[in-house]
């Protein structure tokens, strides 16, 4: 059995060194072609995708659509989407973030065989994609032998420079200006540089009237609530990599332990609660009117996740907001 090695500097995943201990055996590196393999999946018949992040977890079943030109921006974004009865999911890929892909081909702790996992730079877990029982015929055994890397000892992740401390947030009323602009992901995420990510920091430093801080009962509060009242949220989750939007009457949570789970049509979302070190209610300008939304930060200040009212009727999120906001 081999064993993985790479340069001390990353901090890897407890995912990747259980990989590593595989790998050559029952885990095989693939060429680091992310993006090359992502456009083929659509030959892969039924899918289970798995989304990771620091404090959830999301499945969802689906049929990989075939990626071409025009579904990216100059960015490198690629985008798909899928809209249903009373949902509509939108999931934005940031590529350049992916680096290495793993294929596993028998069971491997907690990865089923016949799945595919991508990692960032920083050896932490992006996706899983693991192909359903039955399902596309040999495909995912081309795919594997086709882009099969010709290194199975090792794999090796870059170094990457450590972030320098910049928080010159400027005054107050230039903030909260620049805050009151912000109609877009792009300019938000100006002011987030400013803060080198760390969005309590900048959630801090402007009054309630933009970022108001609640306690964390609140979401279970609304989540429950909003599926009492059968209301449409829009919950956005994601990593470096990956962002998922998912619009839709959620079920009623259920929980296990810290655990809160949320389903619907074939979509599976645990949140970690446990991750949750504050909660924040924010108001941003949007299409004509100031959109509101409820977002977790962890104990680095670093996001977690959004709830808002997305696609669904704005007056009636804000209603539910102030029937089950607890300050």
């Amino acid at each position: 059995m081999s064993v993985m090695t790479w340069p001390s500097a990353p901090a890897t995943s407890p995912l990747l060194r259980q990989c590593g201990a595989a790998l050559g055996d029952r885990v095989l590196r693939l060429q680091d072609e992310p993006l090359a393999i992502l456009k083929a999946l659509y030959r892969l018949g039924s899918l289970v995708v798995t989304t990771f992040s620091s404090g959830s977890r999301i499945s969802q079943n689906m049929h990989y659509p075939a990626l071409k030109d025009g579904q990216s921006d100059v960015a490198g974004e690629w985008w798909l989407e899928s809209v249903g009865e009373r949902c509509r999911l939108r999931q934005s890929l940031q590529v350049g973030q992916w680096h290495s892909v793993l294929a596993v081909l028998e069971p491997t702790g907690a990865l089923p065989a016949r799945s595919l996992v991508f990692f960032d730079r920083n050896g932490q877990p992006l996706q899983q994609i693991a192909v359903a029982p039955a399902s596309g015929g040999l495909a995912f055994e081309e795919l594997v032998c086709a882009m099969l890397h010709p290194d199975q000892q090792t794999l090796s992740l870059p170094t990457l420079l450590p972030r320098t401390a910049n928080r010159d947030l400027g005054s107050l009323s230039q903030l909260e200006s620049d805050w009151a602009r912000s109609a877009d992901d792009d300019d938000f995420a100006g002011l987030l540089q400013r803060c080198q990510q760390q969005r309590e920091v900048l959630y801090r430093s402007v009054r309630d009237s933009f970022a108001c801080q609640v306690r964390p009962e609140t979401l279970p509060a609304v989540l429950a609530e909003a599926a009492s009242r059968d209301t449409t949220t829009t919950l956005c989750v994601g990593n470096q990599g990956v962002r998922l939007c998912m619009t839709a009457p959620w079920s009623s949570p259920l929980w296990q332990g810290s655990h809160c789970h949320l389903a619907h049509n074939g979509a599976l979302v645990s949140l970690d609660m446990a991750k949750m070190d504050s909660l924040w209610r924010l108001r941003r300008p949007g299409d004509g009117q100031v959109v509101t939304a409820l977002e977790a930060l962890d104990s680095r200040g670093e996001w977690l996740w959004t709830l808002s009212a997305g696609d669904s009727n704005e007056s009636g999120w804000r209603a539910l907001l102030k029937d089950s906001v607890i300050r």
